[in-house]
């Protein structure tokens, strides 16, 4: 019998070797994983020169024209040995498409099916250029989702990457699944596959499109901290749409818009070309303001990372802010002083923090000009310091060790040491609101003084916050359009 030669020894024991540590890895007891792989990267091929006798085509999203289109498909899966839960992502999975810039991302398939819904629900897919961040999804063993992307610039799947931080485990790219691979898409497919499923795309003609919802003037809009980028980006969109209208978005506090709203009516008496948006609904007093509905905005309460805190119950947090607990190691956290950011009384937000999550109480004195001492009144108890945005509040949240604050929901994500804290060991969503579940969110209104005259910017405007454009902003940012709730008996868009 011959025996093996030492290159074929040597040779089955290094294949022995990778497939141990494959094993080790994929099942080690524990052990948790998520992998991906990139089952398609195409650029979507219309060729529009053999259509050019019969229409000059172009593709439109939100009346933008699209160059260079691609369109992705990823495939996202919990290939480890132990079910994955919220908690273990302690950075979200984002998603970079180098050198190219996210348009629209649809869930196409998922199993159990209720992942494509906890991936969507409440704006959860966060484009933002080149990259795309992924709500944080409980996945168990062999569940999985797949990301369908539309992309403009140039690129490839060899540059996309997932990222994130899994506690106990790791993200890894899986090798890519040969099969037929398609290097373009009929004019028929990109019609369905774009229009099906990313919603608000049109194949058009060379005309312009229906601008009947256009009106020429200028018109200011203040108010609401929480919602003042929304605004900023639905006007920008409306401009871009219709060039005669100019539209300024000043950020104040939502109070002071509704007075400075109703000084203006009176002084003119009539209706200024101007619009106050107010968390929640204005005071009775106001007795010539008409609101309109435009969307559910749900804040958090956050909290510095290194106070070791990530859930209170609604009991705790209310003594919290009655002055019950000095350390934020009395509720199992860090020994850190507990530090308050808080925003001013005018605030809209404020308000509906003190009526619906301190359920009338009252946050401690502002003493506090540095939001780290008592540098206004050396003797409160407490450090707590005042501002007039969610931008600041969720700034000094971030600087100040040991502090608490509270603000819209995304906010806290564009700060790399604040942590969102669950209430009741819940996290703030649509349906926890509609099921009285949660308390802390509040009704966007879009407040005018009287009705706005017919065609007017004002009215057209107002009209516009309901428009496909309008929704898919507010769903970016985590926020649900009264649009899509007024049918629902549960609606919580009632006219203010």
């Amino acid at each position: 019998m011959t025996l093996p030669s030492t290159e074929t020894i040597l040779a089955a024991a290094g294949l022995l070797a990778t497939a141990l540590i494959w094993a080790v890895d994929r099942f080690l007891p524990g052990r948790k994983r998520i992998g991906y792989r990139v089952q398609m990267d195409t650029a979507i091929g219309m060729n529009p020169q053999a259509a050019h006798n019969i229409v000059q085509l172009r593709l439109l999203r939100a009346d933008r024209e699209i160059t260079g289109a691609t369109l992705a498909l990823l495939r996202i899966e919990n290939d480890g040995s132990k079910d994955i839960v919220r908690q273990d992502y302690q950075e979200p999975l984002t998603v970079d498409f180098a050198g190219r810039t996210v348009v629209g991302v649809e869930v196409p398939d998922a199993n159990p099916p209720n992942l494509a819904a906890m991936l969507t629900r409440n704006g959860g897919l966060r484009p933002d250029g080149s990259r795309l961040t992924l709500p944080r999804v409980p996945l168990n063993k062999r569940n999985h989702f797949k990301l369908l992307v539309l992309l403009s610039g140039t690129g490839s799947g060899e540059r996309v990457t997932l990222e994130g931080f899994l506690s106990g485990g790791r993200i890894v790219r899986n090798a890519q699944r040969r099969g037929p691979q398609p290097v373009s898409l009929a004019l028929g497919s990109v019609f369905i596959i774009l229009v099906g499923l990313l919603g608000g795309l049109q194949l058009s003609g060379s005309e312009d499109p229906p601008r009947s919802e256009c009106a020429a003037g200028r018109l200011t809009v203040t108010g609401s901290s929480a919602f003042a980028r929304l605004t900023s980006l639905i006007s920008t969109a409306y401009e871009r749409q219709c060039p005669e209208a100019e539209i300024t978005v000043a950020e104040s506090a939502s109070l002071t818009a509704l007075q400075e709203l109703n000084s203006l009516g009176k002084a003119r008496s009539g209706a200024p070309a101007r619009i106050a948006v107010s968390d929640g609904p204005a005071p009775r007093s106001f007795q010539q303001l008409r609101g309109q509905p435009a969307g559910v905005v749900i804040f958090s309460v956050m909290v510095n990372k290194d106070t070791g805190v990530h859930n209170l119950t609604l009991r705790q947090l209310r003594d919290v802010y009655a002055g019950k607990y000095r350390n934020w190691n009395q509720l199992n956290g860090n020994d850190r002083e507990i530090r308050f950011v808080s925003r001013t009384s005018n605030s809209g937000t404020r308000k509906v923090f003190e009526q619906k999550v301190l359920r009338g109480g009252t946050e401690p004195v502002a003493s506090s000009d540095d939001c780290r001492n008592k540098d206004r009144i050396p003797s409160a108890r407490f450090v707590n310091c005042e501002l007039s945005s969610t931008d600041q509040l969720v700034a000094e949240v971030n600087r100040v060790p040991g502090a608490i604050g509270y603000g819209e929901m995304s906010a806290a994500t564009k700060q790399p040491n604040v942590n969102r804290l669950l209430l009741d060991g819940g996290e703030p969503d649509i349906e926890r609101v509609r099921q009285n579940t949660y308390p802390f969110w509040a009704v966007e209104n879009f407040y005018t003084y009287g009705p706005p005259k017919d065609g007017s910017l004002t009215a057209k405007f107002l009209t516009y916050l309901s428009s496909d454009t309008a929704k898919n902003t507010m769903r970016t940012y985590g926020h649900v359009p009264c649009a899509d709730l007024r049918a629902r008996p549960d609606s919580p868009c009632a006219q203010p």
